[in-house]
């Protein structure tokens, strides 16, 4: 019988102590919390520039006929290798730069 009570000790040990431990970590989250929001409002705002001023987008490089079919080949390996299918069961229809 003196062995059921250790155990029960150890269990009740075990959880008070993962409890004791969450409580102190969400009350050192909550102070963080307010430390950071603190410094946040004595440092300025980045200015931000106009959108007038931002420079174009760079246009994309041209990319030959033959470049652009090794490309989609080797996109088209990648996904057959992926679906574990064969390269002839794979269609691309299109392919959008990112």
């Amino acid at each position: 019988m003196e062995t059921n009570i250790s155990t029960v000790q150890v269990v009740l040990m075990g959880l008070i102590t993962v409890f004791v431990v969450l409580i102190c970590l969400i009350v050192i989250i909550k102070i963080l919390g307010l430390i950071m929001e603190k410094v946040a409002k004595k440092q300025p705002a980045p200015a931000v520039a106009p959108a007038a001023a931002a420079p174009a987008a760079a246009p994309a490089p041209a990319v030959s006929a033959q470049n652009n079919q090794q490309i989609v080949a080797a996109i088209a390996v990648a996904i057959a290798e992926e679906m574990g299918t064969d390269v002839s069961h794979i269609r691309i229809h299109s392919i959008k730069r990112v």
